[in-house]
């Protein structure tokens, strides 16, 4: 009877299932005499596709070698049948495989797997198994949705903290330049080997603390963005520019090797730096120590020194002062001809 055609179908997937997530490989080859040659199993992933007995059970042997260590249960599984002739039948369920040992995890494997297979009953009076379809939906896709957009939207928003996160990692939260940390390893990639080389600023406001004494520290603060975003323009796409620490700043441009160039850029900054405290109504100014070097001769610790020793002599100079690291050495290749 068609009836009993069903019910026993139903009993042997959910024995068929049990011995499948058991990984028991004495149920599993128990449950072989009820599956079919020619029998067509899709799963849930790409590479689960088996046209033939034969396939599945090479395929079997890599999934339990992969589940090997897990132990599953199930639970809410449900199975029903409906007739397409006599002797055959549809199978249709779903159930949770669930992982056994959760203890002390903080990531556990719950499977809610549905489920279809054609059964049919043979000349001898055994069922056998036609095909079995079987798929795990998405962990995201919610009640009622046909496509897991949910999944989507979450997966968006992570990727944006996380890329929020790595911005503030990053950057310095006054200027929203990059901080000393990121400054100089991005500046050392571009003195490494291969890299284009460059130029290296390092600025320094002239008697900043007189600021914050006398104006307060908001005017302060709103000085510091505004030498901030003269850099950034500065720096455009290809350089970098990162606040050292108080009221001192980097700025790397690379390929720019010439010491006409780098003169030039210097006083532009000034000048532009100028105009800052022009509009904020401060009698201050900026100093700047200059140095630059080819791809892969030196090191962001070479650089600096070399930049910051010019600071040293620009701001010894006197106020709105530009030196470079050349002036030094055409010095003393000078002294040492005489």
């Amino acid at each position: 009877m068609q009836s009993d055609l069903c019910r026993e179908a139903c009993e042997l997937l959910q024995q068929l299932m049990e011995s499948y997530v058991s990984g028991s490989p004495g149920m599993v080859m128990g449950m072989i005499k009820h599956l079919s040659p020619d029998i067509l199993v899709i799963g849930t992933g790409k590479h689960e596709l088996y046209e033939n007995l034969a396939a599945l059970l090479q395929g079997l042997e890599k999934d339990q070698q992969e589940a090997e260590g897990i132990d599953f249960v199930i639970k809410n599984a449900w199975y029903q049948a409906k007739p397409l002739a006599e002797d055959i039948c549809v199978v249709y369920g779903e159930f949770e495989a669930c992982e056994a040992e959760t203890e002390g995890k903080q990531v556990v494997i719950n499977m809610d797997t549905r489920l279809t297979a054609t059964v049919h009953r043979d000349a001898g009076g055994q069922l056998m198994i036609d095909s079995l379809h079987h798929s795990t939906p998405y962990v995201y896709q919610q009640e009622g949705e046909y496509y897991p957009k949910t999944f989507a939207d979450q997966a968006e928003a992570a990727l944006r903290r996380s890329a929020a996160l790595e911005k503030d990692v990053q950057l310095d939260a006054l200027t929203e330049l990059y901080n000393r940390k990121y400054t100089e390893k991005y500046i050392g990639q571009l003195l490494g080997k291969g890299g284009p080389g460059g130029c290296l600023f390092l600025l320094d406001i002239d008697d900043f603390k007189m600021v914050n004494d006398t104006y307060g520290h908001q005017t302060g603060d709103t000085l510091l963005k505004q030498i901030a975003a003269v850099l950034l323009r500065c720096a455009g796409e290809s350089g970098v520019a990162g606040r050292v620490g108080g009221d001192e700043f980097m700025l790397f441009l690379p390929d720019i090797l010439d010491e006409r160039e780098r003169t030039a850029i210097a006083r532009q900054l000034i000048a532009q730096t100028g105009e800052v405290f022009v509009a904020l109504e401060l009698p201050h100014s900026c100093s700047i120590g200059g140095a630059s070097a080819v791809g892969g001769t030196s090191t962001f610790a070479e650089i600096y020194r070399r930049a910051d020793d010019a600071l040293y002599r620009a701001k010894a100079a006197g106020k709105g002062v530009y030196r470079s690291s050349e002036d030094r050495q055409i010095k003393s290749c000078i002294d040492t001809e005489i």
